[in-house]
């Protein structure tokens, strides 16, 4: 095996890691608020302070960056997850509960950033887009990461035991994987005394994508099953079928995104990406049962997914190579602000009992991509 697809292999893992970490701890959210007896305004709120957080933990990992390289960045964010998994599961009191997950949006901040870092030098190692590919691997361990709540929730593992179980996997295979991550090293002027010189455009303009897709993510992540089950009088067991849609349909976009990618270039993939994405919204929007409102879920999945990844491309594309690496730091903040808002806005309406016209939010949101579509030329170099 080469080593650059020793490379690919490590930091497609940690990208799964992340996945399956997020998932692990944020499904069994039912099991926090029984055990420490934290009502829904409490547990939303510790999960806006985790996105907070982490917005710090992504400066930090650019600043780790610049100092050290993304490497070593990425594999103390790594270990950072598993540390706060650890900590969240043995946390002993409600307080230190809020503790842990401090520390576990430190790492989950630094995680996106060194991530992307270093899935942008794969990609300029290979000469052609994978970076769709590497996102679809955080939707694998999502995945898993939700099967393996459910899991162990169904035969009666603690709830403590069963993140320990998943620190323990994080932190052996961010051991392994990280020796063979890219351990360039740069001088960026990002951070410096000379900071202004950061080409701050594109960190704006691709930022805007990735807040206005992390907002509706978020959004559907929260409410879609809300939405099946209030609005449309789905099951409790067909509910939970919106998301899992919505996933199907971003592992299809993200694993088949990259081979469109080279065959049309970014820019085109990513102004079919949104226009599907509006569609599939509108069915959500319009949808008189719950089964087409499924079909929606899907539908936006298949277009949406793929600005994420291809943000994350355009942007490495349009900076010098020397401010790389906390360009993609601070554009990652955009992520989180995307989270609190699509959070916030959707809950906001539905909280109004006006479910169906919640996810007009991102129905009326989600255009705004298609008005700077072009700027992803950028990132064409790296798709051929």
């Amino acid at each position: 095996m080469t080593d650059v697809r020793r490379t690919r292999i490590a930091v497609a893992s940690g990208f799964f890691l992340q996945g399956l970490v997020f998932a692990a701890i944020v499904t069994q959210a039912p099991r926090i608020k029984d055990r420490f007896d934290i009502g829904d305004g409490g547990l939303t709120g510790i999960l806006v302070l985790v996105a907070a957080v982490s917005g710090v933990g992504s400066v930090l990992a650019g600043m780790i960056a610049e100092r050290r390289s993304s490497a070593v960045a990425f594999r103390i964010a790594l270990l950072t997850i598993g540390l706060g998994a650890l900590v969240v599961g043995l946390a002993p009191t409600a307080p230190a509960l809020v503790a842990a997950f401090v520390v576990y949006g430190l790492g989950v901040g630094a995680v996106d950033a060194g991530m992307n870092m270093q899935g942008v030098r794969v990609q300029e190692a290979y000469g052609r887009s994978i970076m769709a590919s590497f996102h679809g691997m955080w939707s694998v361990g999502g995945i898993l990461g939700a099967l393996y709540a459910a899991g162990v929730a169904e035969v009666g593992v603690p709830f403590a035991v069963s993140l320990v179980l998943v620190a323990a996997v994080t932190g052996t295979v961010a051991i392994v994987s990280g020796r063979h991550f890219i351990d360039a090293r740069e001088r960026d002027p990002g951070l410096s005394a000379a900071g202004l010189q950061l080409p701050w455009r594109p960190v704006l303009v691709f930022g805007l994508v990735v807040l206005v897709f992390y907002a509706a993510d978020t959004g559907i992540l929260t409410w879609s099953s809300v939405y099946l089950e209030d609005a449309l009088d789905a099951s409790t067991t067909v509910a939970p079928l919106a998301y899992g849609a919505y996933q199907g349909g971003a592992l299809v976009s993200r694993f088949g995104g990259d081979l469109l990618v080279r065959r049309i270039g970014a820019a085109a993939v990513v102004a079919i990406g949104t226009s599907t994405g509006i569609v599939g919204l509108g069915v959500v929007v319009t949808s008189p049962a719950p089964a087409v409102a499924i079909i929606g879920f899907f539908v936006v999945g298949l277009g949406l997914a793929i600005l994420a990844p291809l943000s994350f491309a355009s942007l490495a594309a349009a900076v010098p190579p020397a401010s790389r690496d906390v360009a993609i730091a601070r554009m990652n903040i955009a992520n989180y602000l995307g989270a609190i808002a699509g959070g916030g806005l959707i809950g906001a309406a539905a909280s109004a009992d006006h479910l169906r016209w919640a996810f007009v939010i991102p129905l009326v949101t989600v255009p705004v991509v298609l008005l700077v579509a072009r700027s992803f030329r950028a990132g064409d170099a790296a798709s051929v």
